[in-house]
């Protein structure tokens, strides 16, 4: 049997075994181009290409797309990484993009939602509800045969004032405060060979102790779309990533945890919090526990 299928076996064991019983998937969240080709001519939608090339919006893009490059949806640290756009910069970003406060925000990129996820998350961090991903992005798109354009829609800008979240957002001293505590969950999307300590991106290699590693491609399928809800539902729950804990999402730079961040909030959990600043930081201060 192979490490997926037992993976599958095992989260409905821990089902059947008493573990917290899953929540109902988030309506809403992952729209597919069906869906979205339906809805172009609303008045109420934003959609956001986040392809990693501008070339590319140029030469072809969703009509009525606008165009951002992910590190504009987040700021560059001289110590390393990126963080979290504050209050006033999160205003000038999605006021840009014309976002007002009842815009049905969808994004899409061509990384299988990577890019995508990161102003997915920068949006719910600054309280806006209305935001959905494009299954399968551009690709998907394409393959479906709906329409694209040159065309560069002018989008005029709005008045956009964030309701900020803090409690989405976890610095390093609120996760070294609660390593080992059974009520949270540590889910580290990087590669394995960076969690364990093999490919070292850091001045440490290694991982957050009690962490599971759950390397954010595992959650699409090869065409780059998301897998099932109950096949990733299965998944998390293998690794005692349980709905009943609050669970905790990192990477190098908060980019890949993005996506792991989405995909627990496609599947209904309440309790999440994204570190920020992920191993960058962590990896880099000697003063914060280590495993390998």
């Amino acid at each position: 049997m192979s490490a997926r299928g037992r993976g599958v076996l095992l989260g409905v064991a821990l089902l059947l075994a008493g573990a917290p019983p899953a929540v109902a998937a988030e309506p809403g969240l992952l729209v597919d181009p069906a869906w979205l080709n339906a809805h172009l001519k609303d008045a109420d939608l934003r959609i956001v290409d986040m392809v990693t090339e501008p070339e590319a919006h140029q030469k072809a893009h969703v009509p009525g797309a606008i165009y951002l490059h992910v590190n504009d949806a987040r700021i560059g640290v001289p110590a390393g990484g990126f963080r979290l756009p504050t209050v006033d910069e999160a205003a000038r970003i999605l006021g840009g993009l014309g976002i007002g406060p009842d815009t049905r925000v969808v994004i899409y990129d061509d990384t299988g939602g990577l890019h995508a996820s990161r102003l997915f998350f920068t949006l719910e961090v600054f309280g806006h509800r209305k935001v959905s991903l494009l299954d399968g992005g551009i690709q998907a798109w394409q393959r479906a045969k709906r329409p694209v354009t040159t065309e560069i829609p002018r989008v005029g800008r709005t008045d956009y004032r964030p309701a900020l979240r803090p409690e989405l957002v976890a610095s390093a001293e609120w996760v070294r405060d609660r390593l080992g505590d059974p009520a949270v969950a540590l889910v580290d999307a990087r590669t394995p060979a960076e969690y364990a300590g093999k490919d070292v991106r850091a001045r440490r290699g290694g991982h957050i102790p009690g962490a599971v590693n759950i390397e954010w491609r595992r959650n699409l399928r090869p065409d780059g779309t998301f897998k099932p809800v109950e096949e990733l539902r299965a998944m998390y729950l293998a690794r005692g990533v349980t709905p009943d804990k609050t669970v905790v999402t990192y990477c190098q730079t908060h980019h890949r945890a993005s996506h792991t961040y989405f995909v627990l909030r496609l599947l209904g959990y309440s309790r999440l919090v994204g570190y920020d600043r992920s191993w960058i930081e962590w990896g880099n201060r000697e003063d914060l526990p280590v495993a390998r």
